[in-house]
Formats: structure tokens, sequence, C-alpha cells
């Protein structure tokens, strides 16, 4: 017997009336408080324009982690460069007695990230690109918050990236720190016109609307989209919904790692962000993001601490960080996953990987694209959610469900 969908379940951060509540900062770092930022559209467009400032074009090489999201690699390939996929340790940190057996001429530079949104440590690292003339590319699109090797997240890179959409409640943005590039500005960005800055705000409401979370405007609300949609034209009225990416990224329909395609827009990609976008960035209290999410995380490394068949792939957290998801190993994933999604648990895979990963033996990345599931455990989840989040999970790979399926089949 099939099991029922469940109301949608935010698998991205959403605007509640909470959102602009708590201590304006956290006692965590964060990236954005890091000299010379610039906010961007995305955290993809902020890999493209790092490559940008590093002058990576064709012919060049990139060093990149066989774990990964199509959206780390595409920016790559687009510059016209080549992707060398290079192994994880069981702690996610890159292999580098394999990278240094590696034939590494041409290569610029190494993208490496803090999975999850826990800091790796990053002075090896840092050491070994300083000894060979490689730059590095801090991914940091899973750790807005967070402190590497006594330094805030973002700090190690000869260039750092970030994802807004992770971790505040907006339909875009990211952010490019420059480090260690003196003198370089950073690439031109062209202003949004008028419509998408009215877009970006009213895609903020709308999807803390749609999960409830804003009491009282509902109604006036809708009724506001109803009378734009009365005295416009169809085209300007479709305009005003919120992306169809958004939608689907806050009610888990589809993870927005997947929905990108492998294409860049490049017009898209050198955009600034929106006003709401930015103020939302620079105004909203951080004290709450971080203990929200640690208190999350904690909730669930107890929660599925003794189950069988799966378990925390990282029990315990650093003091000093903010996790973007709970990572959880499962023995046996498939079917499972997919019933999950079908549920609309906020969860997802990397099991999409760039066609050119090949096998590396002791490589960790792999194992994870397969294993690892990524439970969001946001800022805005309530304990209700959390909980409904645990069940089904522990229902969908209790023993007792396997050997029934078994059964059925």
């Amino acid at each position: 017997m099939s099991r029922p969908a469940t109301a949608a379940i935010p698998r991205l951060p959403v605007l509640d009336w909470r959102t602009f509540t708590g201590a304006k900062h956290s006692s965590t770092p964060c990236l954005l408080d890091l000299p010379r930022a610039q906010l961007t559209h995305s955290g993809r467009a902020s890999i493209l324009l790092a490559l940008e400032m590093l002058g990576v074009g064709q012919g060049d090489r990139v060093l990149v982690p066989t774990y990964h999201c199509p959206t780390m690699i595409a920016p790559v390939t687009q510059r016209g460069a080549q992707a060398l996929f290079y192994p994880l340790r069981a702690d996610g940190s890159p292999d580098l007695d394999w990278i240094a057996s590696q034939n590494l001429d041409g290569v610029r530079a190494i993208l490496a990230a803090h999975f999850f949104g826990i800091p790796q440590h990053l002075a090896p690292l840092r050491a070994w690109c300083d000894q060979r003339g490689i730059r590095l590319i801090e991914d940091c699109a899973h750790a807005l918050f967070g402190v590497s090797d006594g330094k805030p997240v973002g700090s190690w890179g000869d260039l750092a990236i970030a994802s807004l959409t992770k971790f505040l409640p907006v339909p875009e943005g990211g952010c490019l720190i420059n480090n260690r590039l003196p003198g370089q500005a950073f690439p031109s960005l062209s202003s949004p016109g008028i419509k998408s800055q009215l877009k970006a705000a009213f895609d903020i409401i709308h999807v803390g609307v749609n999960h409830g979370r804003l009491k009282g405007l509902n109604r006036p609300f809708s009724g506001l989209l109803s009378l734009l949609q009365r005295f416009k034209r169809r085209g300007e009225a479709v305009a005003l919904q919120p992306s169809q990416a958004q939608i689907a990224a806050n009610e888990a329909d589809v993870p927005d790692d997947y929905a990108e395609s492998f294409d860049i827009d490049l017009g898209q990609s050198h955009r600034a962000l929106t006003a709401a976008s930015r103020c939302m960035a620079q105004y909203a209290p951080r004290e709450r993001i971080v203990e929200g999410r640690r208190q999350q995380y904690r909730f669930f490394a107890q929660a599925f601490a003794s189950s069988p068949g799966f378990k925390p792939l990282m029990p315990q957290l650093p003091e000093h960080c903010a996790p973007y998801v709970f990572p959880l190993w499962v023995d046996h994933p498939d079917p499972g996953y997919f019933e999950l999604r079908r549920l609309g648990l906020p969860v997802s895979r990397w099991d999409r990987l760039w066609p050119e990963v090949s096998e590396i033996a002791g490589d960790h990345g792999q194992a994870w694209s397969h294993h690892i599931l990524q439970l969001a455990c946001h800022q805005d989840l309530s304990p209700t959610e959390l909980q409904r989040m645990v069940a089904l999970v522990q229902d969908v790979y209790s023993p007792t469900t396997k050997t029934t399926n078994k059964g059925a089949a």
C-alpha cells in the first residue's frame, strides 16, 4: 500500500515573521562580513566570475571534487577549461597524495568545498597550493558561516564563493570574495530591471505565504494577486508569479541543484543582485540562522543515532559552524530515496555526476554520491516538520518496510 504524500515541507528557508528577530550578529563568523566581497546573482555565477578573475580559459585545467553537483562544474567547462576530478578522503578533504601523483600541467586552480556546511581544514591545502602556484577557489556554497583552522570560512582561498539561497529566504543570490588578488577589480555586473526587482520582492513574500509562515497575509496577498492578474495582460501577470525553479525548490519537487541545466546563462551570471535579496543579506539577523540550524542538526543526529541501515555521516557538529544540510548515510538508499522524494520530503542526493567522472580507488566522493542523502535542516523548519521528516525516513527504511516490499514483489 503506497503512502499518501504529505504537505510540502520547505527545502530552503522561507520568509517568516521570525526572520527579523534575534541578534544581528552571531559569534560564528559570516562570510558576508569579509572585506572585498561582492554580491552576485548565484553561487554558480560566483564560480564563473572567480574563473574569469583568474583568467582561466581554453586549454587550462581545474581540479574539482568527484562529489559535486553539476552547477559546480558547468562554469569550468563554460570557460573552455577541462575539469580534472580528484578523490576525497573520508572527512571530505581532497586526497592530496593522489593529486600530487597526477600530471598537473596546465592546472590553474583547485575548487575545494566545505561540504554540508561542515568546515574543512584548509591550512594544508593552502600550503600545497602555494608551493605549486595553483590558485585555490574556496567553495562556501554550503558554508555561509563558520571557522576553518582558526579563520572565518572564505578566508583561505585566493577567491571564495558562497550561496545566499541556501541560508536566507531569497530567490537568488551569491557572493564572491577576493582575498589574494590585490588591485584586481571584480567583474562588471549589470543592474537588474524594474520587473526583476519587483519580482524578487514578490517571490520572497509569496513563498512565505505558500508555506503558511506569514499568518494574516495569506488572504490579502491572494486578493492582491487576483487583482493584478485581472488588470494586467496575461504575459505580465505570469511574470509576477514566483519562478518555477523557486517554487520547485521550496516545495521539494525538484532539488534546485538539479533543476538547473549544465549550461550557463552568461547574461544572468553577470547580473547584480536585486535590492530585495540584497536587503535580506544585509539586515536579516544571523544568530537565529546559526542557532536554528545547529539545533535542527543535533535533533537529526540524536534521532538517527541508533537506526539500522542508516546513520549520520558526521554525528558530531563542530562548535563554530552553521550546517546547510544533515548528511545521512544509507546502506541501501534505493528505491527508498525516490519514495521520500515522492512523499515531499526535503531531501536531495548528488547522484547526477558530470559525465567525465571515473572511478578512483579509495575515493569516498563517489560513494557519497550514492549513499548520502542531504536532509534540509534550515532555521525555518518547525518541530512538527522535523518530527515528520524523521518518521518518514524511519518508515521508508525500516526493516519491516523492506521485508514487506520484497514480499509484495
